[in-house]
């Protein structure tokens, strides 16, 4: 009975079809042997089966009992070669770890497993892949364990299967890492499938995208969701055509930028019509519309430029020329294109001057020189070329060449124009400071060979920014003319007059015969140009002041020659107008320190290195202190106490005077804060204010920053101001002026007498006080000019109904004779010197830490 089920599956196999057909006989052979056992009927009907039959013992001998002739026709082995050998699973499974795996499978499912697929390795080495299926609780005979198998070849199956999955996985990868935005939607606009890029662009997770719409994740205030909405816009509209839509559209990241978008949407449907799938890919081309007008734009500033342009291939074949170079060279486009650009050459210029030009080409990648090159109508003209090489960015090749030329034509005419006004002043004609030193520089050379003095000197105009602000920038370069015409008419031709900036003129005398010639030179220049002049229609009388160095004494160079006779002159000036000075070591010496001091001075107020101390105010009748003024103070680390009286000056020479000033200021304000709030609120602040702060504009910040950071009352504070200050700008420093007493605070005019008084200033602008140099004071008792001077002062003061201060008070006796005169304040040693700040706060019974 069995045998006949059996025959009757084996026909069954054999009409059946394919892979139903072997599966079927499988089963079948599972089922039948499992119920009936193992006879030798049994088992020529399995050597029969278009199926492989084999029995393994795994749990005692590790060998093949069993080897149906399908086995023999698929793996190449005989039943004999492979039956109870004790290496035949190795033949058949080669690779150990791969048979250790295996068996490790089939020995933990047991008996019972249904399609364990194992990789066989044939006689001729070929691979198949059978599915194993187990015939359950199959005994060979007593004694002996093997598990009988059925198996099916799958191998090709498999490789279908392997093909697949390698075409899914090759497919994922490539959806995973398209750059693009891929979506796929359903027919209501579902989202069923992104790639990375279009979930990274909308900052969503596959669960936060997957299942909703456009709409559903706009409404969630999605940053982007007025694109969203009107993305789903579009896909409608793509629905309603029934057919694939390209299109750019325009969609805001979510950050406020714009992005360009180049859409595609391919919608599917069904065989009735209804919507299944929208397929739609998004391709960022920002970057690219970007590149694209700019190259737009390149092509327009191109052809818009006045330079002519050429573009060569690495041939140096012209490929592109712009409108510019038309018009210089005469040449069409079509008449240069394909064609070289020696065409242009103008045969001037020999063979070494085109191999160098392409040596450094070569070697820098540009070039860039005066070239002359011949127009169509045959004209030579100069030209100024850029030439420069591209190269392909992968591995450096010469793609192209590209010039950039200008015609020089109408720049050469006027390079003799230039040449003038490059080497001429242009308000007096006489050389500028560069073509003097360059003239002086080949004097000094010739004096050198010949032996000969020569004398340099610098002159400036006394009192020229005051005249120049009085009459006019008119009348001033007028008199600038003036000045230089006296000077060229005093020199000889031999001589090298020139003006070097502002007022400053200079002057190389040739074949001087010492300094006494020099001397008796100067003075007659001084005189001559000293002679009066009519400016704006007023006569003025000029004087200058001369700074004089001697070659070869003080120095063979032109650079150490001026900087003597510049130093020579700064001193001429400091010991008063209208005179000369010569050059010396002495000199040298405290030019240097001069600019040693500058320095010292420049780190000491960037470290906070000065101070301040305080000289007490007193009021003469009660001799009550009713306030201080704030005298600065330079301790240096190694020369000691610097007086103001040295680096004041310095502050104000090199542009150190606005920190200095503003740092005075505001410390003295708090100082005064302080002192107020520990017990006297009355105190005066009086602080000395430099004609360089008002000059450099800072004076009305400063003030209004010290009174902000201290917050003292503003008509505590009490700003002194010399008379020269009103000299500069008049109208300026009123305004400004005007301006403080509207903050509040005091203004008093320092060293009264001393300069240049006058009646106007004090119509002008309602001082509160004015202060008597002590020049005039500390003879008060001796001198009667100095003692009716006092006494004049003090009776205009109270006649304009302002307080006096006189400086200087040294002795009692001095102090009576004011308080008889009716002076109302004093200071000077007699009372107390300058103090530190906790010196002052303890005579003044306070007890707290200087600011």
């Amino acid at each position: 009975m069995e045998t006949k089920r059996l025959s009757h599956l084996v026909d069954h196999a054999l009409l059946g079809d394919g892979a139903a057909r072997q599966r079927a006989v499988v089963d079948g052979v599972v089922d039948l042997v499992a119920h009936a056992g193992v006879s030798p009927q049994i088992l020529a009907v399995l050597d029969s089966l278009p199926v492989l039959v084999s029995a393994i013992d795994l749990r005692h001998r590790q060998v093949i009992t069993y080897w149906n002739r399908e086995c023999e026709a698929v793996s190449g082995y005989a039943s004999e070669e492979l039956v109870d050998h004790p290496e035949a699973l190795q033949w058949l499974y080669p690779e150990p770890l791969y048979l250790a795996r295996k068996t490790a499978d089939f020995q933990e499912l047991g008996p019972h497993f249904r399609d364990l697929e194992w990789t066989l390795t044939t006689k001729s080495g070929e691979k198949r892949r059978i599915a194993w299926s187990t015939i359950d609780g199959l005994q060979s005979g007593p004694g002996q364990y093997a598990v009988w198998c059925v198996g099916l070849d799958v191998t090709a199956r498999s490789e279908s299967d392997r093909l697949l999955r390698d075409r899914d996985k090759l497919l994922g990868s490539v959806f995973r890492h398209l750059p693009d935005m891929v979506y796929l939607k359903d027919g209501e606009g579902r989202w069923l499938l992104t790639n990375p890029a279009a979930r990274a662009v909308l900052g969503l997770s596959e669960q936060e995208a997957y299942g909703y719409t456009n709409l559903e994740i706009a409404d969630r205030n999605h940053p982007q969701g007025e694109s969203l909405r009107q993305s789903a816009l579009t896909d409608e509209a793509t629905w309603q055509s029934g057919r694939a839509s390209h299109m750019q559209e325009v969609a805001d990241d979510g950050q406020g930028n714009l992005r360009w978008l180049d859409v595609i949407r391919v919608p599917t449907f069904g065989r009735r019509g209804q919507r299944l799938h929208l397929l739609m890919v998004r391709r960022d081309i920002t970057d690219q519309r970007i590149a694209a007008t700019k190259l737009e734009l390149a092509g327009r500033v191109l052809e818009q430029s006045t330079d002519g342009i050429i573009v060569t291939d690495e041939q140096n074949r012209i490929i592109m020329v712009n409108g510019a170079f038309t018009e210089i060279t005469g040449y069409q486009s079509n008449e240069v294109l394909g064609r070289d650009p020696h065409i242009l050459a103008s045969g001037q210029h020999d063979p070494s001057f085109f191999q160098h030009m392409w040596k450094v080409l070569a070697e820098e990648g540009r070039w860039a020189g005066e070239i002359w090159n011949r127009r169509k109508n045959g004209e030579v003209y100069p030209q100024w070329m850029s030439l420069s090489a591209l190269h392909q960015r992968a591995h450096g090749e010469v793609t192209h060449y590209v010039a950039a030329f200008s015609d020089l034509s109408s720049r050469k005419a006027a390079e003799e124009k230039i040449a003038y006004l490059s080497s001429q002043d242009v308000i007096t004609g006489l050389p500028n400071r560069a073509h003097v030193a360059l003239r002086s520089t080949l004097v000094l050379k010739h004096a050198k060979t010949t032996h000969e003095q020569v004398a340099m000197i610098v002159i400036d105009v006394d009192n020229f920014k005051t005249l120049n602000d009085s009459l006019g920038h008119a009348a001033g370069d007028q008199m600038l003319r003036e000045v230089g015409q006296r000077l060229s008419q005093f020199a000889d031709e031999r001589s090298v007059v020139g003006r070097l900036s502002g007022d400053e003129f200079l002057i190389l005398l040739r074949n001087v015969q010492g300094t006494a010639d020099a001397a008796h030179m100067v003075t007659a220049l001084m005189d001559a140009v000293g002679q009066p002049m009519v400016l704006a229609d007023m006569p003025v009388n000029v004087s200058i002041s001369a700074g004089i160095a001697m070659f070869p004494a003080d120095g063979d160079q032109f650079d150490a020659l001026f900087g003597r006779a510049d130093s020579a002159l700064y001193a001429a000036k400091r010991g008063g107008r209208g005179t000369y000075q010569f050059a010396n070591a002495t000199m040298n010496e405290v030019a240097l320190e001069r600019l040693r001091l500058e320095s010292a001075l420049r780190l000491a107020i960037e470290n906070n290195a000065l101070r301040l101390e305080y000289q007490p105010l007193i009021h003469l009748p009660s001799g009550r202190v009713v306030g201080t003024e704030a005298l600065c103070r330079w301790d240096h680390p190694e020369r000691g106490a610097i007086p103001p009286s040295l680096f004041i000056p310095i502050a104000e020479d090199c542009g150190l005077i606005e920190a200095l000033g503003g740092w005075v200021l505001k410390t003295a304000a708090l100082q005064l804060r302080a002192w107020h709030d520990a017990g006297q609120p009355e105190l005066m602040m009086a602080v000395n204010l430099s004609a360089r702060q008002f000059q450099r504009g800072v004076v009305l910040r400063q003030v209004e920053e010290a009174l902000a950071v201290s917050g003292i009352a503003p008509d505590r504070l009490e700003l002194e101001l010399t008379e020269s200050v009103l000299l500069h700008d008049g109208e300026a420093v009123t305004a400004v002026l005007r301006r403080l007493q509207a903050l509040g605070v005091k203004l008093s005019i320092d060293d009264f007498g001393t300069g240049y008084s006058s009646f106007a200033y004090l119509r002008r602008i309602k001082f509160d006080k004015i202060k008597i140099d002590q020049s005039f004071v500390r003879d008060l008792i001796d001198d009667p000019d100095n003692a009716a001077i006092v006494r004049g002062i003090i009776s205009l003061a109270l006649s304009l109904g302002l307080r006096v201060l006189a400086e200087g008070v040294e002795t009692e006796e001095i102090a009576q004779r004011l308080r008889h005169l009716q002076c109302t304040y004093a200071q000077g040693y007699h009372f107390a010197r300058p103090l530190r700040p906790e010196v002052f706060a303890l005579q003044q019974g306070l007890s707290i830490p200087p600011v």
